[in-house]
């Protein structure tokens, strides 16, 4: 008689130690195993007797999928023999050890395998004697990518980087602007017991079959678009209006794992994101899947509509500079800041020097393919100005290295273009630092801005011979762009103008408007400008018009002359959109030269600190008290108010009361026991209808 299985054990905390997935929390109940391919795993079978070498037959199948099959690389068939090595390019079994009526045996995964849930089952057969016994294993066996094997296309040598871009679940999204970037703590939570089960869901609902899974490019592509609800019912439901009634703010989020149980639990998108919650969520699935990842923030992000590598802006008859074209020809929009994600990875499917870092992005903005997607570009061909590589390669030169084109009015109703502003957008790329520690202000912040384009002087407006070559590649390539820079702008240039930058103000403070001018001609010039300040989103759309103000002057030759008006608190207290960003803006003409200036300067009117404080040493199994408060800088009652802490083992959200108009030490004490010692970060976030994003990062030391 064949063989009859009586158990298995799959070593689920053995193996997740070779293979580098013992953080994984699903592995603490059995039932579940996770394997990176590329590398053999052990696992012990138990028979109802000995096993005979010479008659007994073993096979081991494993399936994925609703239509396995080996053509395809989603079955195989493994006959396990007494051999000395594993072949380590292919599916390959060989009995490891014998004890009595057991067997230990390795697996080994090729580093084709698609990324997914395996089945395992045991086929026992005897030679000369009918039939085969079945034996399905009950543990869930979950394969991922390893870029700790050099035979995987996502194969990272630099244990400090894997460190970072995969094993560590803590890390910073940046917001702000260039001038004055700040960096928020996200606990992206890659080993949470949701986040695997969730992530295959997501891959169940996208469009990618299962054998297109072993392909880290395709899975990429996937992950972007997933990530989002438009077309796939994926994870996140963007919105940008700032009603967020029926859900949750996308400032309240401070961490991935709320956002995956809510997901799980209710298999349908979570409402709400932006740019950053949907590059978190994307650090948070490649890392659980084993893609090297990173958030990425691109300050001044260009977002062009019409594939012009161009952001063109419109300034009418009256001098108003317009959000877009009156005709919709465009909508191209300039963002304060936009957060993506870099993934690693080769690319077997481009020529030779395009692998290693490609840009993905799962903020819904244009259609790739007829889906909301984006990438995986190649950032090499991104500075290159290799537009025709890779995915939306265009799409993310232009976020980074666009021109800004001015488009004036004539009295007649027709358009002209006036100016050209060079590499107007990309100010500023950055990263977080490799490191576990997350650190104050800006100390692990890492510029990558020359990883994505050629350097660029901004003090004198010179590009680089590199920057050129790469504009000149990206234009040749892109009909519409040829059209545009065949032009020329149309103005002499004598008179200087600059805004002068807003130093810090906190939110209940007045600020100044002001520009400077300067005639360097021999003649008068004649002057019309505009001041004028706006409250923002972060995406550059303007929520209200806060103040204008119109002057004409006179300058003589060689005359300087500063002009300026005042905004007031109670101009823009009650009209801030949640990032607190407002933009002041400068537009002037010369009459008889027809010069046009435009210049934009956007800041952060500064909110109030969150105190957090502690009342003991934190200890584990110790009971420790915390009180947050601030001071409420608005005149109005704050409503809908939260508190929301987010951490390692820590993922909670409490509705508080409502807060006073200008109330002084708004107070909440929140009491916890740690459970595990060593060095622990905690972000902690206030958020009302009125007023959001009040948040401080905490680190303290837990004693044993």
């Amino acid at each position: 008689m064949a063989l009859t299985v009586v158990s298995t054990h799959l070593y689920p905390l053995e193996n997740a130690v070779e293979h580098h997935a013992d953080r994984f929390e699903l592995l603490q109940d059995g039932s579940t195993a996770i394997f990176r391919r590329g590398q053999p795993f052990y696992f012990g079978i138990k028979f109802n007797r000995q096993f005979d070498k010479t008659k007994d037959i073993v096979r081991i199948v494993l399936v994925t999928g609703p239509t396995p099959t080996p053509a395809k690389g989603t079955s195989a068939a493994l006959i396990i023999k007494e051999k000395e090595d594993l072949i380590a390019d292919r599916w390959d079994a060989r009995f490891s050890s014998f004890t009595g009526s057991t067997v230990t045996v390795q697996v080994q995964i090729p580093p084709y395998a698609p990324v997914s849930v395996w089945k395992m089952i045991v086929h026992t057969a005897r030679k000369g004697v009918a039939g085969v016994n079945q034996h399905q294993i009950d543990t869930a066996v979950y394969v991922l990518f390893n870029p700790w094997s050099p035979n995987d296309g996502v194969y990272l040598n630099d244990d400090e980087q894997l460190d970072e871009y995969v094993l560590n679940d803590n890390g910073k999204v940046w917001q702000g602007t260039y001038k004055e970037p700040k960096g928020y703590q996200w606990f992206f939570g890659q080993f949470e017991s949701v986040v695997l089960p969730s992530v295959m869901m997501l891959l169940d609902r996208s469009s990618i079959p299962h054998q297109d899974r072993a392909d880290p490019v395709k899975m990429a592509r996937s992950i972007s678009a997933i990530t989002n609800n438009v077309d796939d019912n994926g994870l996140v439901e963007g919105k940008w209006d700032g009603s967020f009634e029926d859900g949750t703010s996308p400032f309240a989020w401070i961490g991935s794992t709320p956002i995956f149980e809510e997901f799980y639990n209710t298999q349908l998108p979570v409402k709400y994101g932006q740019c950053w919650v949907f590059s978190g969520v994307i650090v948070t699935i490649c890392r659980a899947l084993g893609i090297p990842c990173r958030s990425v923030t691109n300050y001044m992000s260009a977002h062009d509509t019409n594939a012009s590598l161009t952001i063109d802006t419109y300034i009418d008859v009256n001098g108003e500079k317009l959000n877009n074209h009156p005709g919709s020809y465009t909508n191209d929009s300039c963002w304060n800041f936009h957060v993506w994600n870099d993934v690693w990875m080769t690319r077997p499917d481009l020529p030779n020097g395009y692998g290693g870092w490609q840009s993905i992005d799962g903020t819904p903005q244009e259609t790739s393919d007829s889906m909301y997607r984006c990438g995986p570009a190649p950032v090499e061909a991104v500075r290159k100005g290799e537009v025709n590589i890779g995915f939306d390669t265009t799409f993310v030169y232009t976020e980074v290295r666009a021109d800004m084109c001015v488009f004036k009015e004539s009295e007649d109703g027709f358009w002209s273009r006036v100016k050209t502003i060079p590499n107007y957008v990309g100010k500023l790329i950055v990263t977080k630092k490799i490191g576990q520690e997350v650190l104050p202000e800006i100390e692990d912040m890492e510029d990558i801005t020359e990883l994505y384009k050629n350097p660029f002087d901004r003090f004198f407006d010179l590009d680089s011979p590199e920057d050129k070559m790469a504009v000149k590649k990206a234009i040749k390539v892109v009909p519409i762009a040829q059209e545009i820079y065949d032009m020329e702008d149309s103005q002499i240039e004598d008179v200087e103008f600059k805004i002068f930058d807003i130093e810090q103000i906190m939110l209940g403070e007045s600020f100044k408007i002001a520009v400077s001018m300067h005639n360097t001609s021999s003649e008068p010039r004649s002057i019309s400008i505009v001041l004028s300040a706006s409250s923002i989103l972060y995406t550059g759309t303007t929520i209200n018009k806060l103040k204008r103000s119109e002057a004409n002057i006179v300058l003589k030759p060689n005359q300087r002359e500063n002009i300026h008006t005042f905004v007031k608190p109670s101009e823009y207290m009650d009209k801030m959109s949640s990032h607190s960003l407002i933009r002041i803006t400068g537009v002037a003409n010369v009459q008889g030269t027809e010069q046009l200036w435009s210049q934009d300067d956007d800041f952060v009117v500064q909110k109030p600190q969150l105190d957090v404080e502690l009342d003991s040493q934190l200890q584990v199994n110790k009971q420790c008290e915390a009180t947050f408060s601030f001071n409420n800088p608005l005149t109005v009652i704050l409503t809908d108010c939260t508190f929301s802490m987010e951490g390692p083992g820590i993922h909670k959200v409490v509705k508080f009361r409502d807060v006073m108009p200008n109330e002084k030490h708004v107070t909440h004490k929140e009491v916890f026991t740690p459970e595990h010692d060593g060095q622990r970060t905690v972000t902690v976030s206030f958020n009302s209808k009125q007023l959001t994003d009040i948040k401080n990062t905490i680190t303290a030391t837990v004693l044993p």
